[in-house]
This record gives C-alpha cells, structure tokens and sequence, in this order.
C-alpha cells in the first residue's frame, strides 16, 4: 500500500505540467519602466488573525446578511500602481467564487509573497543568465519564459524542482496549477485564469471600434530591446570599448571562397551606406511578447562588401562572426543572395551610433529573420561551402504541435492586466503584428473570448517593417473585460495564441 500510496503522490506531482511562477517565490525589485501594481501593505499576525475570524463569522450567516458581508469581505483588491493607475486583477463575479472559492489573489506567479517582477527573477537564478527587457509596457507572463526554454522541454522539472526545494516557497500545486474540469490536466493559473477559471468577463460580440495602422513609427533607442547571448553562452552582457577610437579602428575581415580577401574599416564604406527604417523581431518573442523594435538605421548594404569581395557563386554559407567567437547562426545563401541589398551592416539607429548593448560600434541587421541571426560586434564575414546549409530562422516552433508559437504574432501595448478605466470614455489600445519574412494582412480583434472577431484588413504590408496597430474602443457599462488581439498573414495563418489583456470599466 505504501509504495502504491508513493506512486500516486509521483504521478500527482509529474501531472503539474509547466513550471510556476518563476524561480523560487521571493519578492523581486521592481523593473524600472514597469506599470507593476503596487504591493500590498504587510499584514500582521493580528490582522490576518481577524480577517480568519471575519472569514469563520461569515460561514455561519444566512441569507442577504450574508451576501452583503460577503461582498465587502471577497470584493476583489484594487491597488494603485506607481503612475497613479488603479489596478484590480481579479474580476467582479456575483458570486464571490474568483476571490472565495478560487482564492484568485492567492495564486500564481505573482500572488503576494512571490514574484513582483518575472522580468527580473532569473537573475535570482544560481547560475547567469541575461537580462530580461520589456520595451511597451506589456504586461509581462509566464510566455516570457516558456518560449526559449521549451524547445528543450526542460522547463517543467527544473521550475518543480527549484520551487519544491525551496525554503522560501510556502505553496503547492495549486499556487501554480489549475485543474482544467473538462480534461482534468492540470494548466499553468496565470496562462488560463482569465480564460477558463474565472468568472464575471463580460463578453462583447462583434466588437467595433476606430482603427488604424502605421509601418513608419520609430521605437525610441531606449527601448530597443537587447538580448546578448555571448560565444560561452554564460549570457554575461559585456562592458565594452565605446569611445570614438574604437570606431575608427574597427576592422572587419571578409574571408572564404572569395575572388580577394580583404579587411576594411567602417569608414572605408562611409559613401556607401544608406539608411532604412527596419524591424528586427527576437526569434523567441512570446506570444503577446515585446521583443521587437521599428526603428530607422544606417549602415553598409552586404552588397557592397560582395561586390569588392567577388564572392565565389558555389558557396552555400556566409558566417558572421563577432569579436567573442560567436558564430552559432550562420546564413545560408540563399537568404543572403535574396537580401544582400537589404542586410546591412549598421552603425547608427536614430540618427546616433549604437549603443554597447546593441553591439557599439557594428551590428549586422537581417530584418526578416530572427533576431539570433543580428550579429553584434562582426569582426569577420566568412564565404563557405558547409556540409549542410545553414537554416535561417523566421519565428519558433512549437515542439509539441508544430504550429509556430509567434508567427504571425501580436502585442498589446502600455498597459497591465487589471487596469481600471472608466465607462464611457474611450480606451486607445496600441500594439504590434508581425510574421517576420510572410506579410501580415490583417488584425483581429475580440471581446468575447473569441468567439467573434472583428477582422481589420491592412491591404499590402511591407516585411521589412512591423505593423503598429491602434484601436480606440469606448466601453458603455461597468464591468470587466478580457480583449484578445491575432494577426492574420499572407499565407493563411493566424497567431496560435493571441494577445491578451484584461481590464475593468467602473
């Protein structure tokens, strides 16, 4: 019996399929440009000792007596976060079932006493890892996460362990999961509480609302996001050479199967290079993720470089190689043959040079692919004939469907789940689409948990930049609503997982 008894407590635990929370649950500091609700004071043992009492009095009442007491008592927690914004991010219900029964505030990866930030938790970590950005303001989830570290399937069991054995973590299963009545597996809280779990959304059939779109907006270069994954793959962002000198003196060698080899300076190209407006989108944004950037570079088109090289037409690779050895992504000719004029080396975005984290004083920029392919810091660009050609990524698979994750993909952004507005005035909600190298064509909309969706038709839409959608909707009853957001692309596909954002109207 025991060992019976030992085996179901196994199949229960290996039953909680993806990783809580983040990390081990201790508050974090707070990310800089974040619209984080603000924390709740600390409740004492007195306190928390009367709101038991208040919760064992309530038990024992009858009829309207108890409803009003339990309407004041399980009324959902409003906060104001640090821009004023009030912020309740657990929905009304009639019933008091979010609050009383779910225990919706108690659970998840930021539930009070675990995660203020999921952006900053890695760093945590025991090990390194790079640091996390949030350009826009979107709200932050656990998609952050599971995107990189699913392709490996590992995420699971690491998160169990490292919450399971940690003494800073007072929950169990059901702080993280839920229990889906109508599989019976067990989900992440955070990615299916607005969804599935709670009560009280008000649904919204056939939304309407003003819509427009625009290709030409400029990301801020403070908001560029960064990601910087070295050679050794330790993710320890660098601290280099900034100054005008390393500019001047920075050499890049083309090398390879090429009629001469060479070694210019940037400047030796100064009468050459141009200037675009570009996106460039991270090949692991999540779903609803803000890993991607509109902005206006200049640089020196691969063409030119080519074409002083003679580059030998039977070779199949072309590695970009960075001054840390990093060479992981090489590009396959065919790509490369296809966009030379439009893959550049770049030395400035918004009318300045780049900045360290951007890779001071080159990047290359391949504006349909993957961000794993924009290489920092080039010191050398080498023509090859490699056993296998290289694969150029444009979006991330799915391992366990096969369908792509985030492409095409879409944001909402500037605003955290729970916001309050007020009825009758209008709401301007902003984001992205996107499908890398496919043009997008259109952006759905819906506010009934899409079941109807409003469709937004772009017409033709240029690959080189992302889409920044905007539409203004004006809510006319109180209540709380959950808008989604998907993209449509040229090839018939449409995202997999929309964006999503939940809100309330007083």
């Amino acid at each position: 019996m025991k060992k019976r008894l030992v085996a179901m407590l196994l199949v229960v635990i290996s039953a909680c399929a993806l990783a809580c929370c983040l990390w081990a649950c201790a508050s974090q500091p707070q990310q800089g440009n974040s619209q984080e609700p603000a924390t709740e004071p600390t409740v004492d043992s007195s306190d928390q000792a009367k709101g038991e009492d208040e919760a064992d009095r309530i038990k024992m009442l009858q009829g309207e007596e108890k409803v009003a007491a339990a309407k004041e008592y399980y009324a959902p927690k409003v906060t104001e976060a640090k821009d004023g914004t009030q912020v309740q991010l657990v929905p009304s219900d009639p019933y008091m079932w979010n609050t009383a029964i779910l225990q919706g505030e108690n659970r998840g990866c930021q539930a009070e006493g675990c995660h203020s930030s999921l952006i900053d938790a890695p760093q945590l970590l025991p090990m390194t890892h790079p640091k996390l950005w949030n350009p826009y303001n979107v709200d932050a989830s656990l998609k952050f996460c599971y995107m990189c570290h699913s392709k490996a399937l590992f995420l699971q069991d690491s998160m169990h362990a490292l919450h399971m054995n940690s003494d800073e973590f007072d929950g169990d299963c059901n702080s993280c999961h839920y229990i889906n009545p109508a599989t019976g597996e067990h989900e992440m809280w955070d990615l299916v509480k607005y969804d599935t779990a709670y009560m009280g959304i008000t649904p919204v059939a056939e939304v309407q609302g003003d819509f427009s779109f625009t290709q030409d907006s400029i990301t801020p270069t403070d908001q560029v996001f960064y990601y910087w994954e070295n050679a050794n793959h330790q993710g320890v962002t660098p601290d280099n050479d900034t100054s005008e000198e390393a500019y001047e003196n920075w050499e890049i060698k083309v090398s390879g199967s090429v009629d001469s080899e060479f070694s210019f300076k940037l400047s030796d190209f100064e009468d050459q290079m141009v200037e675009r407006v570009y996106k460039m989108d991270c090949q692991t944004n999540p779903p609803g993720g803000a890993y991607i950037a509109n902005v206006n570079v200049k640089g020196i088109p691969l063409s030119a470089v080519m074409e002083k090289a003679g580059v030998d037409p039977s070779v199949n690779s072309m590695h970009s190689i960075a001054d840390d050895g990093w060479d992981v992504y090489p590009l396959s000719m065919e790509y490369v043959n296809e966009y030379k004029d439009d893959i550049l080396l770049v030395t400035e975005i918004n009318g300045e040079k780049l900045g360290m984290l951007q890779g001071y004083p080159v990047q290359m920029w391949t504006p349909t692919l993957g961000g794993c392919h924009y290489t920092k810091r080039v010191v050398e660009l080498k023509f090859t004939t490699d056993p296998t050609e290289p694969k150029f990524f444009r979006g991330f698979t799915n391992p366990k469907t096969g369908e792509m994750f985030n492409k095409p993909n879409t944001a909402i952004f500037n605003y955290t789940n729970g916001t309050v507005f007020s009825a009758g005035e209008p709401i301007e909600f902003e984001g992205f689409a996107d499908a890398y190298e496919i043009p997008v064509t259109a952006v759905e909309i819906s506010l009934d948990k899409g079941k109807t969706w409003t469709t937004y038709d772009l017409g033709e839409t240029d690959t080189m930049r992302w889409v920044n959608w905007k539409l203004t909707y004006t809510p006319e009853a109180p209540g709380s609503y959950l808008i989604k957001v998907r993209a449509v692309a040229a090839d018939g596909s449409v995202s997999t997982d929309p964006s999503q954002l939940f809100f309330n109207v007083q």
